[in-house]
């Protein structure tokens, strides 16, 4: 008997002839997540599931904790394993034996009074003589038989005893924990998210990492704030919080002063918009410095005044690159769930002063694109000059494993 983990891939299992790409991905970042904590188990993959074999038990939870973190993990479960040798009669029922005997124990260290159970078989070995069913209804009685329980619920049990037979090997597992499910993070190309200090862009890097994406941030500073004010802030709490999930992520801070400092004193209706323009453009920017393919950010369908569809039009019309936005249609109730559930909201609500937060109070919310362009060229003398400044100003951090690395590099450019 060994104790081990079987995780299950949801998604993956869809794939057509680039899903061995898939796996192997997710047995990398397994991997990677298990040793930032210094857990180094073997691991290895057979007929849908991955098999995590347990080397040190006093580590159990901390390993299943760590296994909630990967993304692409349909479910996962702490196991019993067994080897079984051939399909011959003697040891058929050897193993069944074995089988029982389990059952019966992990039956009763589960046992709750007035609970039901119900057995559950899946055979992917199909030379093994016994059907899975018949093998439920037996295994079941003998349960009933040999241990306190005796009431069977097929459709909604309090515990179940589930049973994989494999082609040499036979797990037992009473306990399923839901994984992140998704894809495995960096299966897809490089997104840079747009990171504000609310609640909304968080969880919208969150599902841009469960689609595979590899994800760094950016996030624009009222002021030109020192790295170690960044880092103890909001923003780089959610970026390093983000980075258990997406493995290895850099923030990039670049200050807002030269936009700031071309609009003072001048006229301008739209100002939230300018700079939510001036933002994308900037962002683009560094994207191409970064090998970016997409931006992603926040932005909800009329959530708030600068959200509205034309506005949101007039932002995405002032850039070439692709604009992702997974939360243009989800009610505001449903986007705080997902922060509570991903771990993000209690940060998020924390107080912190963003670059919006200093223009006008009530935002226009009708805008056109072309209008918007001859309010650009009225108001800034060098448009171009402005972004290149402010990316040259820019410095990131970057965090693996929910860690800081101590590497800084106070040119953004500079990749």
């Amino acid at each position: 008997m060994h104790q081990c983990i079987l995780l299950h891939y949801g998604e993956i299992s869809l794939k057509g002839k680039n899903q061995p790409q898939f796996r192997k991905q997710l047995l990398h970042n397994i991997t990677l997540t298990l040793n930032s904590d210094g857990i180094d188990w073997p691991l290895r993959q057979f007929r849908g599931y991955l098999l995590l074999t347990v080397t040190e038990p006093a580590k159990l939870d901390q390993a299943l904790l760590k296994l909630s973190q990967v993304l692409g993990i349909s479910w996962y479960a702490p196991a019993l394993k067994y080897q079984f040798r051939g399909f011959e009669k003697a040891e058929i029922e050897r193993i069944l034996g074995v089988i029982r005997r389990r059952l019966c124990e992990q039956a009763d260290k589960l046992y709750q009074e007035n609970a039901s159970f119900r057995v559950v078989v899946r055979r992917s070995e199909k030379r093994f003589p016994a059907q899975s069913v018949q093998l439920e209804r037996e295994l079941g009685a003998h349960v009933i038989e040999n241990t306190k329980w005796q009431k069977v619920d097929l459709k909604h049990p309090d515990i179940t005893l589930n049973v994989e037979i494999q082609k040499d090997e036979i797990f037992i597992h009473t306990k399923k924990f839901k994984g992140a499910g998704g894809l495995p993070v960096n299966t897809a190309q490089k997104v840079l998210v747009m990171l504000s200090g609310g609640i909304d862009s968080p969880v919208a890097a969150y599902l841009a990492a469960r689609r595979g994406c590899h994800i760094d941030f950016v996030h624009f500073s009222a002021s030109h704030i020192q790295p170690e004010e960044i880092e103890n802030s909001k923003i780089g709490e959610l970026a390093r919080f983000l980075s258990y999930s997406t493995l290895k992520s850099r923030l990039y801070i670049l200050p807002s002063t030269y936009f700031d400092l071309a609009i003072a004193g001048k006229p301008a209706d739209y100002q939230l918009i300018l700079f939510r323009r001036f933002m994308a453009r900037a962002a683009e920017k560094l994207a191409g410095h970064i090998a970016a393919h997409a931006l992603v950010s926040g932005d909800n369908l009329s959530q708030v005044a600068s959200q509205t569809l034309t506005n949101i039009a007039s932002t995405i019309r002032a850039i070439d690159i692709p604009l992702l936005q997974p939360l243009i249609t989800y009610e505001k109730e449903d986007i705080v769930n997902l922060a509570i559930q991903i771990g993000t909201y209690e940060t998020s609500i924390k107080v912190y002063k963003d670059c919006c937060s200093l223009f006008q109070r009530n935002p226009r919310t009708v805008s056109d694109h072309h209008a918007l362009t001859g309010q650009e060229k009225g108001i800034f003398t060098d448009y171009d000059k402005m972004i290149r400044d402010t990316i040259e100003d820019g410095y990131f951090l970057e965090f693996r494993h929910g860690r800081k690395l101590e590497k800084r590099n106070q040119k953004s450019s500079n990749r």
